[in-house]
């Protein structure tokens, strides 16, 4: 007999996916926002990884303030990396369920084998 057969969609959940696509529809749209004079780049990298963890909870966001004086380039490459280290771990995240999920198979037939 064979087991069931399992779908594993890889890129996570819908609902990550579709906060992955909200965080970088607000951070585009937020990257023309003009700067000041004071700057503090790490600063505007944490509060950027702050709002992208709570648009998995479905909070909108917009440009953080601690992101005042650093330039559109700047934060448009701290949103690509951003989302791409998410996308990372959401494979990875999935390749193991994937693993996990063939060693219990594999577990099933060698113990069901008569």
């Amino acid at each position: 007999m064979m087991p069931p057969q399992r779908h594993i969609a890889l890129g996570g959940t819908m609902r990550t996916r579709t906060a992955i696509t909200a965080v970088l529809l607000a951070l585009a749209a937020t990257t023309t926002a003009c700067g000041g004079d004071k700057a503090d780049p790490a600063a505007c990298k944490a509060a950027m990884e702050k709002q992208f963890e709570d648009a998995k909870d479905g909070k909108e966001g917009s440009r953080p303030d601690a992101c005042d004086g650093v330039d559109d380039k700047t934060v448009k490459k701290y949103a690509e990396e951003i989302v791409a280290d998410q996308t990372t771990k959401e494979v990875e995240k999935s390749l193991d369920d994937m693993e996990k999920e063939i060693d219990d198979t594999l577990e099933e037939l060698e113990t069901s084998t008569p």
